[in-house]
């Protein structure tokens, strides 16, 4: 089968995305996990971050669903810079999404508030971070945050928080740059660290550099070290809040090493904003044939 597709990226983390708006089910049975590998494969594939389908829905209050696979080809809850790109993809197929003040789509995480705001950033109300072990998707007691875990092959215990922001994230602050080889160290073992996450966990080493930003690195569960991460994005602010370093209702500017995205908890926890651009790169088609 041959499938047309697009691939985007917001902020470096990039997409092959695919227009299922009928929902054909002749696409969803041919991306099984080793064709998702093939296609996100970045030297014998396409090379992308994760799959992502673009569904019409029937129903008036959430006309959009996100499909969203790692580039594992293991399915995930919902993936904020995906979103933004969704959103883009959305409009690029003439979809009216740039005349609606606000419209749903809808993910694993339930339904995610989106608009084009006026200077064409793409603006996206996320989930509010959780601080609830079931939210965080953690097998273990605690009632503290942030929290220490020992994980095997690592000697020094690891200080961070748990966080739930539609898919599960522990992030661990630091006052030096976390360096590649220390986070390729950690991330590989927290992310698959099952005593503690059984369903994974998507791991971020954040630094406040100043009263309003911060340097983060996201090793995503499935994927390894990406370029950036919106869910993370929002997860590392959360933490910054619930630890003081950051105040509500302030614009935090999430500086990753694919670009910057810009981060609002509003005040008690009411809602997450992310706002950021997405960017079409090419378009072409992939034969599931001739993996």
């Amino acid at each position: 089968m041959r499938i047309k597709f697009s691939k985007y990226h917001g902020a470096g983390n990039d997409f092959i995305m695919i227009d299922n708006r009928e929902d054909d089910r002749r696409i969803w049975n041919a991306l099984t996990p080793e064709t998702i590998q093939v296609m996100c494969e970045r030297h014998f594939g396409i090379g992308a971050d994760g799959v992502i389908l673009a569904v019409k829905s029937n129903d008036p209050d959430t006309p959009y669903s996100m499909g969203y696979f790692n580039a594992d080809g293991t399915p995930a809850e919902m993936c904020g810079n995906g979103l933004r790109c969704l959103v883009r993809f959305l409009d690029h197929l003439g979809e009216p999404v740039r005349e609606m003040d606000q419209f749903n789509i809808l993910t694993g995480a339930g339904p995610i508030k989106c608009r084009i705001i006026p200077d064409q950033t793409i603006q996206v109300e996320m989930p509010v971070p959780s601080f609830d072990p079931r939210d965080a998707k953690i097998d273990a007691d605690y009632d503290a945050i942030p929290m220490t875990i020992t994980v095997p092959g690592i000697p020094d215990e690891l200080y961070g928080t748990p966080v739930g922001v539609g898919n599960p994230h522990f992030v661990l602050y630091n006052n030096e740059m976390w360096e590649g080889d220390l986070i390729h160290e950690l991330g590989s073992r927290i992310a698959i660290y099952e005593d503690i996450f059984p369903e994974g966990v998507n791991v971020g080493f954040a630094r406040k550099e100043a009263p309003d930003t911060i340097a983060l690195v996201v090793w995503e569960r499935g994927v390894g070290p990406t370029l950036a991460c919106g869910s993370g994005a929002i997860a590392a602010v959360g933490a910054g809040v619930a630890q003081d370093k950051f105040p509500f209702d302030e614009k935090i500017a999430v500086r990753m090493p694919g670009g910057t995205v810009f981060v609002t908890i509003h005040d008690g926890w009411s809602k997450a904003v992310m706002e950021g651009d997405a960017v079409h790169v090419f378009d072409g088609e992939f034969d599931t044939e001739e993996q």
